[in-house]
C-alpha cells in the first residue's frame, strides 16, 4: 500500500472576494439556527409559563410514556419473530401500543393532576400538600422503573403482558416473594430502581416545587382537567383489548398493548357471564351434543337427573379394587421426554419407567396452570374461561374421582409438597371427596425446601409412609401426589444430579431423578404390587410461540403402571386430554359407576373420534382428531385451524366448520352453567345400573 501526499500547491486556494462570500453564508447558517433554537426556546418558555404547575404533570407524563416505549420496543426486539411482521404490522404495533401508553400515562398522573387543580392556590403550597405531592412524585418514580423491570421477567417467563396469573399471584405473597428472592438478583435490580428513581427525582425535585408554587386561575386548571377526563374517557372508549390483535402472531400482539392496563382487564374480567361474552347455542342441542360426545352406548341416563349427562357408566369390565396412586409432575412438559422425541437425556428415570407401563403419547394439558391440571384431572370439567374453579365459589360441592371411588370404600389422600393455602388447593380437596390432606407444614425435616415448597424427594418420602398406613387399614386408597420442585426457582438439593445450576432442564434433572427414588423405593413395599401408578405432567414447562394457542406447550406425557405388568412396554396414541385421566382409571378399576365426567377411557375410545380440550387466557378450544382445531375467544369470537402435528403450528383455516364450532360450544357453556347452577354434583345417590332399574 503506498503513502500519497498532497503538496500545499494540490490545495485549491479561494479569492478574497470568494472567502468574504463563504464567510457571510456561514454567519447566515449560524445566524439562522440560533434564531431557530432561540424562537424554540422562548416557545418552550412561553409553553412552560402558561402551563404553570401543569408542566410538572407534562413532564411525569412525558417520562412514563418514553419508559412504556422502552419497555415494548425491548420486547419486541427480543421476542417477536420480525419473519412473521410486514411492515404495516410493525407500524400498527407501535401506533396502538402509544395509545394504550398514553391512556395509561393520563391515568397515572390523574391524582397528582386533580390535586393540584382541585387544590386552592395558597394551600397547594402548605406543608402537607408539598409532602403527598412528594410521596407522590417519589413513588412515581420509583415505580416506574420497577414496574418495567418486573413486567419484562414476567413476559421473559410467560410470554404475556400481566394478566390474570400476575393477579392471582397477588393473594399469594409468600410463594411469589421468596420466589422472586430465589430467583433474580434481587439486590441489584433494586438498586437499579432506586438509582433510575432517586436521579429522575433528584433532577426535577427543585424545578418541580417552583412550579407548584405558580399561582394559576381557576378557569384555565379546570380546563386542564377536563381536558384530561375527556382525552381519557376518547382513549378508553376507541382503545380496547381486541386493539392488541395487528396480527396472527401471539407475542407481537402481546408486546402492541400495555402491562397495566392488560393487569386492570383481567382482574376486571377474571369472572364473566358466559353466555354474555363467547358464542353460545340453544339449551336443547347442548343436551344433544353432550350426549352424542359424552354417553357411551353401553351407559344409562340417570332418569330424572337435572344434568344432562348424569350416567351409570359401563366399563365392560369386572370390579379391581385396585389402589390408585396419581402423581402430577409441575411442569414436566412432554418436549422433556427422551421417549417423546427429546435428545437431552433429562429424564432417563421416566424413559425406563416407560417400559412398565403404557405411555400415552398424543395427551394434552386442558390449561397452562396447575390448578387447571387439577380440575380436569379430578373432575373431567372442561376449563371455564379465566381461573380455575378451585377458587370460585360455586366449588364446594363438585364431584370428582374422589368421589366416585368413596363410594367403593376407598380412603382419600391428597398431597402437596407446598402450602395447601396457594390456588385454594386445601378447601376445594377437603370439600369434594378427600378425608386426609397433607401439605408442606406436615413434612418434617425436609431435607430441602424453597419459595413453592419441600422438595419432591421429602413429598415422596412422606408418601411412602402414608400408602404404607393406608394399606395396613385393608382398605383400597386413592393418593394424589402434586410435586413443586420443577419450577423457577430451580433449586434442589445437591448431590442427587451432577449439575447445580439452576436452570430449568437442571430442575426437569432433579424432578426425574426423585421419580426414579420414588418407584426404586415402592418396588420393595407391600402395597406396590396392587397399585396403578400414573405419571402425568400437571402442564408444560412455559407458554411459548407466536400461535394463539402455543400448541407444543401444551402437550403432556401420561404414563400408566398397572399390576401384574399389564400393558406394559406399549403406547396408546389416542388424541386425549387431562379432563380423561379420570374415566381412564375408572376404566381399569372395572364395574360400574355414577359419573357425570365429560372425559372418556382413552384406552378404550375409537382413535378416530379423540379431541383434546383446552383453555388458554380468555380463549378455550377443542382439538379434533383430525387436526381441526376451533378456538372460542371473549367478544363471541370463532376461529378455525389446522394442525401440524410435526410442528405443532396451527394455520388458519378462512372459517370455523359449523359442527365442530357447535361441539365445542356445546362443552364450555354446559360447563359454565353446570357449575354456576351447582349441577356437577349427581342430586341423588346411585352406584350400579341395578338401582337405576330397581327406581325404574
Amino acid at each position: 500500500m503506498s503513502n500519497i501526499s498532497l503538496s500545499s500547491d494540490a490545495i485549491p486556494h479561494l479569492s478574497k472576494s470568494e472567502q468574504h462570500a463563504a464567510d457571510l453564508r456561514s454567519n447566515k447558517v449560524l445566524e439562522t439556527h440560533s434564531g431557530l433554537f432561540a424562537t424554540v426556546r422562548i416557545w418552550c418558555s412561553a409553553l412552560s409559563e402558561w402551563l404553570g404547575r401543569y408542566s410538572v404533570i407534562a413532564i411525569i407524563f412525558a417520562i412514563t410514556v418514553s419508559y412504556l416505549l422502552l419497555l415494548r420496543t425491548v420486547m419486541v426486539v427480543t421476542y417477536a419473530d420480525f419473519e412473521k411482521l410486514s411492515l404495516w404490522q410493525g407500524l400498527s404495533l407501535f401506533l396502538v401500543g402509544l395509545q394504550f401508553d398514553v391512556l395509561v400515562a393520563l391515568c397515572f398522573v390523574l391524582p397528582q393532576l386533580m390535586h393540584i387543580t382541585l387544590v386552592s392556590n395558597s394551600r397547594v403550597q402548605g406543608k402537607t400538600s408539598r409532602l403527598l405531592l412528594d410521596g407522590a412524585w417519589i413513588i412515581a418514580f420509583m415505580f416506574l422503573p420497577f414496574l418495567c423491570i418486573a413486567e419484562f421477567i414476567f413476559f421473559d417467563e410467560f410470554q404475556s403482558r400481566l394478566n390474570y396469573i400476575a393477579f392471582e399471584y397477588i393473594v399469594y405473597p409468600t410463594e411469589v416473594c421468596c420466589n422472586i428472592w430465589q430467583s433474580y438478583p434481587l439486590i441489584e435490580l433494586m438498586a437499579t430502581v432506586g438509582l433510575c428513581g432517586g436521579s429522575l427525582w433528584f433532577l426535577f425535585r427543585k424545578r418541580f416545587h417552583s412550579k407548584i408554587a405558580t399561582p394559576m386561575p381557576w378557569k384555565r386548571r379546570y380546563g386542564f382537567l377536563a381536558v384530561c377526563l375527556t382525552a381519557i374517557m376518547v382513549l378508553w372508549t376507541a382503545t380496547g383489548a381486541e386493539s392488541r390483535q395487528v396480527s396472527r402472531d401471539r407475542v407481537a400482539n402481546e408486546c402492541t398493548w400495555n402491562g397495566l392496563y392488560s393487569f386492570v382487564y383481567y382482574a376486571w374480567t377474571c369472572r364473566f357471564d358466559f353466555k354474555e361474552n363467547y358464542v353460545t347455542i340453544g339449551k336443547s342441542e347442548v343436551n344433544q351434543r353432550l350426549r352424542q360426545q359424552i354417553v357411551g352406548e353401553h351407559d344409562e341416563l340417570t332418569q330424572g337427573s337435572n344434568n344432562p349427562v348424569d350416567r351409570i357408566v359401563d366399563t365392560g369390565r369386572p370390579q379391581q379394587d385396585y389402589n390408585v396412586v396419581l402423581i402430577l409432575e409441575e411442569s414436566l412438559g412432554s418436549d422433556f421426554i427422551g421417549v417423546l422425541g427429546d435428545g437431552r437425556k433429562l429424564t432417563p428415570n421416566f424413559d425406563a419407567l416407560t417400559r412398565k407401563g403404557i405411555l400415552f403419547d398424543n395427551f394434552y394439558a386442558t390449561g397452562n396452570r396447575t390448578a387447571r391440571a387439577l380440575e380436569a384431572v379430578l373432575t373431567s370439567m372442561p376449563p371455564i374461561p379465566t381461573e380455575s374453579i378451585l377458587k370460585r365459589d360455586h366449588s364446594d360441592r363438585v364431584y370428582t374421582l374422589a368421589n366416585v371411588l368413596a363410594e367403593r370404600g376407598y380412603e382419600r389422600l391428597f398431597m402437596t409438597g407446598g402450602r395447601g393455602l396457594f390456588d385454594g388447593v386445601r378447601s376445594f380437596m377437603k370439600s369434594n371427596g378427600f378425608n386426609r390432606f397433607i401439605e408442606q407444614s406436615d413434612i418434617d425435616n425436609p431435607i430441602f425446601a424453597n419459595a413453592w415448597g419441600v422438595s419432591d424427594e421429602d413429598l415422596f418420602r412422606k408418601a411412602l409412609g402414608e400408602l404404607d398406613s393406608m394399606h395396613k387399614t385393608g382398605r383400597p386408597f386413592f393418593a394424589t401426589l402434586l410435586t413443586v420442585s420443577n419450577h423457577r426457582p430451580y433449586t434442589y438439593p445437591e448431590g442427587r444430579i451432577p449439575e447445580n445450576t439452576q436452570s430449568r432442564e437442571n430442575a426437569v434433572k432433579y424432578a426425574d431423578w426423585a421419580l426414579g427414588y420414588f418407584f426404586r423405593e415402592a418396588q420393595s413395599h407391600d402395597f406396590y404390587k396392587n397399585t396403578i401408578f400414573v405419571v402425568m405432567g400437571d402442564h408444560g414447562a412455559r407458554v411459548t410461540g407466536s400461535q394463539l394457542f402455543p400448541m407444543s406447550s401444551y402437550r403432556v406425557p401420561v404414563l400408566m403402571i398397572q399390576p401384574e405388568g399389564k400393558g406394559q412396554g406399549t403406547r396408546c396414541s389416542t388424541l386425549a386430554c387431562s379432563l380423561d385421566i379420570a374415566p381412564t382409571i375408572m376404566g381399569r378399576l372395572g364395574s360400574d359407576y355414577r359419573s357425570v365426567f365429560f372425559g372418556y377411557d382413552a384406552l378404550q375410545k375409537n382413535p378416530k373420534k379423540g379431541r383434546a380440550i383446552m383453555q388458554h387466557n380468555h380463549d378455550v378450544a377443542l382439538l379434533d382428531a383430525g387436526n381441526r382445531m376451533v378456538v372460542l375467544g371473549f367478544g363471541k369470537s370463532a376461529e378455525s385451524f389446522k394442525l401440524d402435528r410435526s410442528s405443532h403450528q396451527l394455520n388458519q383455516q378462512a372459517a370455523p366448520d359449523s359442527e365442530l364450532q357447535h361441539d365445542a360450544t356445546s362443552y364450555f357453556q354446559a360447563a359454565f352453567e353446570l357449575y354456576y347452577s351447582d349441577r356437577w354434583f349427581p342430586h341423588f345417590s346411585l352406584t350400579t345400573r341395578n338401582e337405576v332399574n330397581a327406581l325404574n
